[in-house]
């Protein structure tokens, strides 16, 4: 019994990792163009300096992205109200974002995970690089992302021309390429592709 307990506890432990350093205390944000605004507080300072959360405004206010936003949600540690000061559920977020981006549920998915796992992550840039992520345990002042994330939905392909140039992109920019997927049950699982050079066959025939 005590070790059922112990396992139990270690669970929770590593669950709610991240939200040991975020204060108690629920946020507001307002919703509009689809990011997430939440006036400047410790609690708003915090989750940008130490949760990696959000962009600073110059107003010094703190702007989330939907994904973000999502998350906290999730955790309830914040309340989104539109420009009419009613407060909206993830559904009604989710149902004016999926008009510009329909896979965002897809992303959110890897997103909260990989955050999860105690990673660090920022979106990413480019052509098919949906996530920066950078390794646990850092900060803002020294953060360099080292892995790009490429989504790969269950049941659709990929032409080798376009992940090609994704994998040149990666190491261009000197980063390790993650490719995930996700099944029917939005489970994701990673894999870690490399660009590689066959050797020349110095013994190889014509045959035309």
């Amino acid at each position: 019994m005590e070790n059922h307990k112990e396992s139990n506890s270690s669970k929770e432990l590593e669950k709610n990792s991240e939200d040991e350093i975020l204060k108690i205390e629920i946020i507001d944000g307002i919703f509009k163009n689809n990011k997430i605004e939440i006036s400047n507080s410790p609690t708003a300072q915090s989750l940008y300096g130490k949760n990696y959360f959000g962009t600073l405004l110059p107003n010094n206010s703190l702007e989330l992205d939907v994904l973000e936003a999502l998350l906290l949600i999730e955790r309830s540690r914040i309340n989104i109200f539109d420009e009419n000061k009613k407060e909206m559920t993830a559904e009604q977020i989710l149902s004016i974002v999926v008009e510009e981006d329909p896979r965002i549920w897809v992303k959110y998915l890897v997103y909260r995970d990989l955050r999860q796992r105690g990673y660090m992550v920022r979106l990413g840039y480019g052509e098919g690089i949906d996530f920066r992520v950078y390794p646990r345990g850092s900060t803002r002042s020294e953060a360099i992302a080292k892995y790009f994330i490429y989504i790969l939905d269950e049941g659709n392909s990929v032409q080798l021309q376009n992940l090609d140039q994704i994998t040149q992109q990666t190491l261009n920019a000197r980063k390790k390429l993650i490719i995930v997927t996700l099944d029917r049950l939005g489970d994701p699982t990673y894999y870690h592709l490399e660009q590689t050079k066959l050797p020349e066959n110095s013994k190889k025939e014509n045959f035309w």
